[in-house]
């Protein structure tokens, strides 16, 4: 952008100095030249931006597409299921011990107050 207006200003220095029909010409050619050369640059550029996030774009799909398939083999792993197997029985059987000592609990508690009532 600097370089148009650079050139635009130069343009203008040089028709306002009653340049010759050739400079003005150059001068006219040059900046067109300049012009151009932005376009072109600005072209180049977003195209390579472009390119850029495409790429980008896909080295994280082709990353997501890894991690999935990584975690759909360890979720499938003999292993792995036999762990969560044991880990479900373990809870299972957490939770009856802990209803049992609750139901335990309760019935000592129960059998206390009768005592006291009884001796009070």
């Amino acid at each position: 952008m600097r370089t148009l207006a650079f050139a635009a200003v130069l343009c203008l220095a040089l028709a306002a100095s009653a340049c010759t029909k050739s400079d003005e010409q150059k001068a006219a050619n040059d900046t067109n030249a300049a012009a151009n050369d932005m376009r072109t640059s600005g072209a180049q550029l977003g195209n390579e931006m472009k390119e850029g996030a495409q790429a980008v774009g896909n080295d994280v799909k082709d990353s997501v597409q890894d991690a999935g398939a990584q975690v759909k083999a360890v979720a499938h792993d003999p292993d792995v299921q036999k762990a969560g197997e044991e880990v479900k029985s373990a809870l299972k059987d957490l939770g009856a011990s802990v209803k049992k000592a609750a139901k335990e609990s309760k019935e000592r508690r129960d059998a206390g107050n009768t005592a006291g009532n009884q001796a009070g």
